[in-house]
Order: C-alpha cells, then structure tokens, then sequence
C-alpha cells in the first residue's frame, strides 16, 4: 500500500514539474490550443492550479460543491500567478490530508468522480495524482508545440536536460 507520505511527495513532485514547465512557456502563447475544442494554454494552467485540490475535496467530501468557487478564483489568473498558485494547491492538498493516516487510505470508503467505489487511497491516487500527471503531460505538449526547447528531462524531472561534458 502506497503511504500518506509517499502519495503527498509524488504530488509535489508533479507540482515541481509543472512549475518547472511554466517556465518554459512563452507569454505570447498563452491563446494557444491545438484545436477549436481544446483548453488554450492560459485555460490550462488555470486548471493545473485547481484540479487536484478539487478533486481531491471530492474524494474526502463526495461533493463538487466547493468546485465554482476554485474555478473562479483561477478564471484571472496571468502566467506569472501560476507557480504561486501551484505551491496554494500543494498546500491546501497538505491541510486536507492532515487528518488522514495511512490506514484510512486503505479503508476509508470513497469512490470516482462517475461514482466507481474505491478505498480513499485509491481514488486519490487514481484521480488526484493521476490527474496531475497526465495534465502535466498536456502542458509538456503545449509547450513544445509553441517551440519550447525541452525534452524528457523537463517533462519527468522537472530539470533541463544536462549538456554533454558538464
């Protein structure tokens, strides 16, 4: 079983990464969207900022009535507001898991945003940390298809790939 610990260090891990990534996004790209059907890079950041800690209030809750409200609060968010506003996630995901140990992870019932049940432990790593992960994924692709120079080691590091010989 996967520990409180261990689930919090990977989720700022991914809030590394991602802050890392901001960095690399040119501000004149911000209106970019790979279609007509697609968050615009600004409209994903936004999201990055809100979305772990929403759902992470939903498998503690059951409910998305505090979702508006985190959604709002983003809609106005510049790039520069970005890596504060990833640090505030990462910090209200430590109050809220505060009063978790590692044995309410494995039986503490909770269940998926489509209602699919599962132990707390489940559901927040199978929707809160793995919603970090892949919408880390889709800024990785935003940003290297604006012509950011980055590769593997921006993407799953959150560090610039080291130079042959240094």
């Amino acid at each position: 079983m996967v520990t409180k610990a261990q689930l919090l260090d990977s989720m700022r891990h991914e809030t590394h990464v991602i802050k890392h990534l901001v960095g690399k996004i040119h501000a004149d790209k911000l209106e970019y969207r790979p279609s007509p059907a697609q968050r615009s890079t600004i409209e994903l950041l936004r999201y990055l900022t809100t979305c772990a800690s929403v759902s992470a209030t939903f498998a503690l809750t059951g409910t998305w009535e505090h979702a508006a409200a985190a959604d709002k609060r983003a809609s106005h968010l510049r790039l520069e507001d970005i890596p504060k506003a990833m640090d505030d996630q990462l910090a209200a995901i430590d109050r809220q898991f505060a009063g978790i140990d590692d044995a309410e992870l494995g039986t503490r019932p909770s269940k998926m945003p489509w209602g699919a049940p599962g132990t707390l432990g489940e559901v927040l790593m199978n929707q809160v940390l793995k919603l970090m992960v892949a919408y880390r994924m889709q800024l990785f692709l935003y940003a290297k298809a604006c012509g950011a120079e980055i590769g593997t080691a921006n993407c799953w590091g959150g560090m610039d790939a080291k130079k042959p010989g240094t």
